[in-house]
């Protein structure tokens, strides 16, 4: 038997399945929607086939997808708590900052005392998520390990909208500024939205979560204009699966 925690993401679906060990697994959402969801006697089913799972004890789920549809056979929690709890398990700490920067949004959770004190959301707007950094690399025609090293020299970006800041981006191109100084300054500029919510802690040990955490310019330029340093959790991108483990 096992317990199943699965991470409905924007871009990914990331499943940690609990047996004898931890199985981490991860699906392109789309086709996750497509292949692992069924309708049955009008309701709807989490599918968990083509994974090493002959039988399930519970399915505790949470993510972007969680409100598009009402599952009959998982336990829905909020991200939030999927995420705290997820950190906690990761690290032996019980006050930290957890910044999650997920691809429609992001969030910054401080933990005090082993509990959650207090939380930020972003999800207004995509210029601080993964989905902008995907976009850039798409404008950019690079990919995103190559995102992930350029810090030098980053173009001051103006706009505050991931639509215009696309529409910047060609400007810059065309005025001539290279590559690798524009993916380092759309680096910057996310950053820049993401520091003052870690500032409203005033939490010096923060740690990253979440696919973009796995983005070494972020990082950087969160640790250089927060000044504190921040550091990627092991399971970063598998993070909210692993909290939902907790509630099975």
């Amino acid at each position: 038997m096992a317990d199943i925690g699965i991470d409905l993401g924007s871009r990914f679906v990331k499943i940690a399945v609990s047996t004898d060990k931890i199985y981490f697994y991860k699906f392109d959402t789309v086709e996750f929607y497509k292949n692992h969801i069924i309708k049955e006697n009008d309701k709807i089913f989490i599918n968990i086939k083509n994974l090493p799972v002959s039988k399930h004890d519970k399915i505790t789920a949470t993510g972007y997808g969680r409100n598009l549809m009402e599952f009959s056979n998982a336990t829905i929690i909020s991200e939030i708590k999927a995420h705290y709890k997820g950190a906690l398990k990761q690290m032996k700490s019980e006050n930290f900052t957890l910044v999650d920067i997920g691809g429609q949004d992001s969030k910054v959770i401080s933990v005090k005392d082993g509990y959650i004190d207090d939380f930020v959301m972003n999800d207004k707007c995509a210029a601080s998520t993964g989905r902008f950094i995907e976009n850039t690399c798409n404008i950019l025609n690079i990919d995103i390990d190559y995102f992930s090293k350029c810090v030098n020299n980053p173009v001051k970006m103006n706009s505050t909208c991931a639509i215009f800041s696309e529409s910047e981006i060609i400007g810059k191109i065309a005025e001539g500024c290279t590559v690798e100084s524009i993916a380092a300054g759309v680096s910057e500029s996310i950053a820049k939205r993401i520091c003052p919510l870690i500032k409203k802690f005033k939490n010096k040990n923060v740690f990253a979560a979440g696919g973009v955490a796995d983005v070494y310019a972020i990082r950087y330029f969160i640790s250089e204009i927060s000044g504190v340093k921040i550091k990627k959790l092991d399971n970063a991108q598998y993070n909210g699966a692993l909290g939902c483990l907790e509630y099975c």
